[in-house]
C-alpha cells in the first residue's frame, strides 16, 4: 500500500481496532505516581481509573521524538508516505513537534493539524483510510481534511470538578462547591477551544443540555435539521452500563445510530473518571 494512515491514542482507536482498520497507532504516555506508562500497551483505561481514584499522581505527557520516529521509519518499510493525524495542536505540543521532524522526511512524512481529538479525530482516521483504499495520495487527503477541519463539534460534562481544578481550568473554591452542589459543567471542543457553555445541577440535567447543545449545532452552525449528513458520536469513561444507556438517549433522541469509544487516557488525566460527551461531525463529500 502506497499511503499509510498514522495517528495516537487520542483518536479513541485501541492497538486491537488499529489492526482491524488497517492504521497505525502512536500510544500516548502519562505518568503514575512518577512511573511512566503508555495507553494500552502497558496499562488499561481499568487501571488508569483506579489508580486515579485510589489517588495516584497522574499527568499526561508527549511522545518523545524516538518513540515517534521508530513508528514512522518501521511504517515506511513498507509504504512510501505517511499521513500523520495527530491530536490537535491547540491541546497539546506533539503536533508541532511532529510537524518540525516531518521535515527531515523529505515529503514521506505530512502531517495533519485539524484541530481535532477523540472521537472528532477518530471521524478523521476513519476518513482518511477509506481515501486511501480509493487510490488518493497523502497529499489529497490532507487538504480535503483541511478544508473539512471544523465540520464537527463536542460537548461532554464531568463526574468531579477536582481535576478541572488541577488543570487550572477552574479555581479550587469552584471545585469544592460545584462537587457539593452536585453542579455539572457542560464544555466544548471546537477549533483548538474548550470552553464552559453552561451548567447544571445532576446527571439528568447534563445529559439533557448536552442533547440540546447538540440540536443548536445542528441549527445554528451547520443550519440544518437533516441528521443524515452527520455522523454521531459519544465518548465516556465510566461503566459499561452507563455509558450505554448513554448512547441509546442519544440513538433514541435523533433518530439515528451512535458510536461509543472511550474518553482517551491524555484526556482522562485532566477529565477524569465519570465524563462522557458527544459530537456532530458532518460527513465529508
Amino acid at each position: 500500500m502506497k499511503t499509510a494512515i498514522v495517528t495516537d491514542s487520542n483518536c479513541a482507536i485501541s492497538q486491537e481496532k488499529a489492526k482491524k482498520y488497517g492504521v497505525y497507532v502512536l500510544p500516548m504516555p502519562f505518568y503514575v505516581d512518577d512511573e511512566l506508562y503508555f495507553e494500552d500497551r502497558t496499562m488499561t483505561h481499568e487501571e488508569f481509573y483506579l489508580r486515579q481514584q485510589a489517588g495516584s499522581k497522574i499527568y499526561s505527557s508527549q511522545p518523545s521524538l524516538a518513540d515517534v520516529m521508530e513508528l514512522w521509519d518501521r511504517v515506511l518499510e513498507e509504504h512510501d508516505e505517511i499521513l500523520y493525524i495527530p491530536m490537535s495542536s491547540g491541546l497539546s505540543g506533539s503536533c508541532a513537534t511532529a510537524q518540525a521532524m516531518a521535515q527531515d522526511y523529505e515529503g514521506r512524512v505530512l502531517v495533519a493539524d485539524i484541530g481535532r481529538v477523540s472521537v472528532t479525530q477518530k471521524a478523521a482516521v476513519l476518513e482518511a483510510r477509506k481515501r486511501v483504499l480509493a487510490g488518493e495520495s497523502a497529499a489529497q487527503i490532507l487538504k480535503e481534511l483541511v478544508y473539512a477541519k471544523n465540520d464537527c463539534k463536542i460537548f461532554l460534562t464531568v463526574e468531579d470538578l477536582k481535576y478541572l481544578k488541577q488543570g487550572g481550568r477552574i479555581s479550587a473554591s469552584s471545585a469544592i462547591l460545584g462537587n457539593l452542589l452536585n453542579i455539572k459543567p457542560i464544555l466544548a471542543l471546537e477549533d483548538d477551544k474548550v470552553e464552559a457553555v453552561g451548567k447544571v445541577r445532576g446527571d439528568k440535567l447534563a445529559r439533557k443540555k448536552i442533547i440540546q447543545s447538540l440540536e443548536e449545532t445542528l441549527q445554528n452552525k451547520f443550519h440544518t435539521d437533516d441528521m443524515s449528513e452527520f455522523y454521531l458520536a459519544a465518548a465516556a469513561s465510566m461503566s459499561k452500563e452507563d455509558a450505554l444507556a448513554f448512547k441509546n438517549q442519544l440513538e433514541e433522541h435523533f433518530g439515528v445510530r451512535c458510536s461509543m469509544s472511550p474518553i482517551p487516557l491524555s484526556l482522562g488525566c485532566h477529565l477524569g473518571h465519570g465524563t462522557y460527551g458527544a459530537a456532530l461531525i458532518k460527513r465529508m463529500k
